[in-house]
């Protein structure tokens, strides 16, 4: 019997399965020296992309589902052998399977339930960096994907192989050079793929990441992805022979084949994951002055010290706003023109966004400290979203406190100045997709253009919260576009979301700010976290959580299928006078089966927007979790996430209109 399931197995998904069950082993091995986790991570993340190839070409244990060309299916094999082989033989055998005499890697074994002792050390090797350390690996990782759990258990059932291993002796070189075949091969395999599976393959990747990211919390191991991501490795030159083995070929043409000649340094891939792993530990460590130190900024890569990093103040004599408002009339939303020109520089065309705060007692005049420095790190991390546009969010140049130059009044506000993007006109003011909503003028967008901007507006949440990264304050008077032809030829494929006056770290409890009560705002905030002071009727765990930030998302949704400003839909006359009591039911009532709002959504865009809607308006139970999960929790955020995306985003990326 046993003979017959082996034989049930396709000799591809043996050999995959092997490949698997390979760079299980080396990551999970025991005393990997403290210096070298990066490699470790690195090991790990090649055996995510060799998982997310197979899922994408659908192997499995028969092969009767693969999508790979008949004739590329032995070049497969080929391929999936020498990384077998290459696993398999590292550290303990040489290129023909001998054993080392003095291996890197021996079996792991166990003395009554102890862990025996750390192998001894050269003198030159006892320093702090190369002390022992080891930790549950493992779990920093995806452990929920199907195909890796089938291929660990046949691997389990059918190979003859040690259960675990301990590092005797570690070999940077050697390591680093094992790591770079495997890229090698991945690579390979991906050139494999036609133009639609390297789509998936590349959305498939993206969520990968994304998992790795709720997965991995502290600084120390998201300074060691972004270490393993940006390793600069050396490969081998081109050798001049003209190698007839098809993979043999790419291996030299890519420098992988060995051989002595010199080298030269190859691109590092996943660059994608290793800004993910930098804005987070920058979001996670930026207010700690015993963290956020010159040493933390240069261990990944920001070319600032921490003090220039923060220093993002602007003298107010630079910024010159174009049409002056009374700061006691100007609304929350409310944008004001302006242009930055510092001595003997050119004009730079701007906005403000403003964000007050109240004077602390006792004192003459000035925020409190802690409110300053709060201002400070969310106007740093904004300015180095700058480099990446990771987040949709406009360019800021740093921010000015609002003190009256002849007077000295202090209008007890902040204001944070952006730059126009460089594709508008320095006379295009941001529009407001409120402005937008309310607007007699225009037209209802398309469907196209609506299930669009609901798309990017998604994709742009779920990657600000795959860094833990917390908004406070969505709301369609903080999705601007920019028209250098007006509101009528608005582009909704390139929204950007501004008003982060309230974003927060996730992890950070002591950050957590009331905002002020206003119904205009408090309409798209989840009723626990109302600034209305009704706090008796919130839950216990009412911090600030991702759930509350998906439900403004849902708010906005509704509009843009509406095409109307909420407090018009629930038919709220004056919004502004509302009274706490009508704002806090809204949820309530847009869930009640009884009322039409989700009814309406479901008649004239479908069922898929309708339950997207309904899914971010009802919270963690729509995702499979409780009301009271705690979402800061690693394993917590990162089946929010994936589900986020089930759920969501990939239902808006499949819709075809």
């Amino acid at each position: 019997m046993a003979e017959l399931a082996l034989g049930a197995v396709s000799l591809t998904f043996q050999v995959f399965s092997g490949c698997i069950q390979g760079y299980e082993i080396i990551t999970d091995a025991k005393h990997m020296p403290s210096d070298c986790q990066h490699l470790r991570v690195r090991l790990k993340t090649e055996q995510y992309r060799l998982l997310d190839w197979a899922d994408v070409v659908r192997l499995d244990e028969t092969d009767e589902n693969i999508l790979i060309a008949n004739a590329s299916k032995g070049l497969l094999l080929d391929v999936l052998d020498q990384q077998r082989r290459l696993l398999n033989q590292f550290g303990r055998l040489d290129e023909k399977y001998k054993k080392l005499s003095k291996p890197l890697l021996v079996d792991y074994v166990e003395e009554n339930g102890n862990l025996p002792s750390p192998p001894p050390y050269s003198p030159e090797d006892d320093s702090p960096a190369m002390r022992r350390v080891d930790s549950d690996f493992q779990r920093r990782f995806p452990q929920s994907q199907e195909l890796l759990k089938k291929s660990m258990d046949w691997a389990r059932k059918t190979a003859t192989v040690p259960r675990r291993l301990k590092w005797a002796s570690f070999d940077r070189a050697k390591m680093e050079n094992l790591v770079l075949k495997l890229v090698g091969f991945n690579d390979f395999m991906r050139e494999m793929l036609n133009s639609a599976q390297l789509e998936s393959l590349i959305i498939k990747q993206t969520r990968t990441e994304f998992q790795i990211m709720q997965l991995n919390s502290s600084i120390q191991n998201l300074v060691q992805i972004f270490e393993s991501t940006a390793l600069q490795m050396k490969g081998r030159r081109r050798s001049r022979g003209q190698p007839t083995n098809p993979l043999r070929a790419f291996m030299q043409a890519q420098g992988l084949d060995d051989n002595n000649e010199d080298t030269e340094v190859i691109k590092p891939a996943l660059q994608s994951l290793a800004t993910l792993a930098q804005f987070k530990a920058l979001n996670s460590a930026i207010q700690d002055p015993k963290i956020f130190t010159d040493e933390f900024t240069s261990s990944i890569a920001l070319h600032h010290t921490a003090s220039e990093t923060l220093n993002v103040e602007l003298s107010r004599a630079h910024i010159h706003i174009l049409y002056p408002v009374d700061p006691e009339e100007a609304l929350e939303s409310y944008r004001e023109e302006a242009f930055y020109q510092p001595p003997r520089t050119r004009k730079t065309s701007v906005w403000i966004e403003w964000k007050t705060y109240e004077p602390p007692p006792f004192h003459p005049s000035g925020p409190d400290t802690k409110i300053l420095e709060r201002v400070k790190a969310l106007v740093a991390l904004l300015k180095e979203n700058n480099r990446t546009d990771q987040f949709r969010a406009p360019h800021c140049l740093g921010y000015f406190q609002d003190v009256d130059e002849e007077t000295g009044e202090d209008h007890c506000r902040f204001g944070l100045v952006f730059e126009k993007p460089s594709t508008a006109h320095p006379s295009t003011r941001p529009i407001s997709l409120h402005a937008l909503l309310t607007s007699p003028n225009i037209d209802i967008p398309s469907l196209t253009d609506r299930v669009k901007l609901m798309r990017l507006l998604s994709e742009a949440l779920e990657r600000l919260h795959a860094v833990n990264w917390l908004h406070k304050g969505l709301r369609s008077s903080n999705i601007l576009f920019f028209s250098d032809c007006g509101p009528a030829e608005i582009d909704y494929d390139d929204p950007y979301i501004s008003g982060f006056d309230y974003s927060r770290p996730a992890m950070n409890d002591d950050m957590t700010e009331k905002p002020p009560q206003n119904p205009r705002a408090d309409i798209y905030r989840h009723p626990f976290v109302q600034g209305s002071g009704l706090r008796e009727t919130s839950s216990p765990l009412s911090s600030y959580k991702k759930s509350y930030d998906l439900y403004a998302l849902g708010i906005i949704l509704l509009e843009v299928a509406y095409w109307k400003p909420i407090d018009v839909i629930m038919g709220i006359a004056k919004i502004d006078d509302a009274k706490p009591g009508v704002v806090l039911g809204v949820r309530k009532m847009l869930l009640n089966e009884k009322n039409p709002f989700l009814r309406h959504v479901r008649s004239h865009l479908g069922n898929t927007v309708e339950a997207v809607v309904r899914s971010c308006l009802l919270g963690p139970k729509a995702f499979g979790m409780d009301d009271r999960t705690d979402e800061k929790n690693e394993e917590a955020g990162a089946q929010l996430q994936k589900a986020f995306y089930e759920k969501v985003v990939k239902e808006f990326g499949q819709m075809r209109i």
